[in-house]
C-alpha cells in the first residue's frame, strides 16, 4: 500500500513538473515571437541587416531568445531590452506589450523610432526604465503611462511629442528621473 502511495505521489510530482516547464516554454516562445513580429516590422538605419541574433533555433525558442542582442532574461523570460543606438527605424504598431509581462527595463533611445507611443505602454505593468528619448516619436506622451507604477526612470527628450504633460504622469510615485 505504502508502495502505491509512493507512485502515486511520484506521479503527480512527475505530471506537475512538464505542466509547469510546458508553460515556461511556451511564455518563452510567446516573448520570442512577439519580439521576432516587431522586428519584421522594422527598417535598419544602415546597410547591415536589422537585428541578425534574433532568430529562433527550433530546439530551443528559450535560450535562443535569451542569447539576442539587446534582450536580457531572467532565468527563461526578458526582463531587459536594451537597443540604444543600434540604428533601428520603425512604429510600435507591431510591438505586442502584452506579451513581455515581465519586462522591466526598455532602452530605444537613440534610433529611428517614429510614430506615436501606443496607449498599450500601460500593459508593460512592471516597467521601472523607460528610454525612448532622441528619437521621432510624435502625438500626445498617452495618459496610460501613469499606469506604469514601478516605473523610475522615464526619458522621452528629443521627440516630436507635441502635447502637454499628462497630469497622470503624476501618478507615477515612484518615478525618480524625468526628462520631457
Amino acid at each position: 500500500m505504502k508502495r502505491i502511495a509512493l507512485l502515486a505521489s511520484l506521479l503527480l510530482l512527475v505530471v506537475t513538473l512538464h505542466a509547469c516547464l510546458s508553460h515556461a516554454h511556451s511564455n518563452s516562445t510567446a516573448e520570442a515571437l512577439a519580439l521576432l513580429d516587431w522586428k519584421a516590422s522594422l527598417l535598419s538605419l544602415t546597410s547591415h541587416s536589422i537585428l541578425p541574433s534574433w532568430t529562433i533555433s527550433s530546439r530551443n525558442a528559450e535560450a535562443s531568445l535569451c542569447s539576442w542582442f539587446g534582450v536580457h532574461c531572467k532565468g527563461d523570460r526578458v526582463y531587459r531590452i536594451n537597443l540604444m543606438s543600434y540604428g533601428v527605424k520603425g512604429t510600435f504598431h507591431a510591438f505586442s506589450f502584452s506579451s513581455l509581462p515581465n519586462l522591466k527595463e526598455l532602452d530605444l533611445s537613440i534610433n529611428g523610432l517614429f510614430g506615436m507611443i501606443p496607449p498599450q505602454i500601460n500593459q508593460l505593468s512592471n516597467l521601472t526604465y523607460l528610454d525612448l528619448s532622441y528619437n521621432q516619436l510624435s502625438g500626445k506622451i498617452p495618459p496610460q503611462i501613469g499606469q506604469l507604477i514601478h516605473l523610475r526612470t522615464l526619458h522621452l527628450i528629443q521627440n516630436l511629442l507635441n502635447s502637454s504633460i499628462p497630469e497622470e504622469i503624476g501618478q507615477l510615485k515612484s518615478l525618480e528621473e524625468l526628462s520631457l
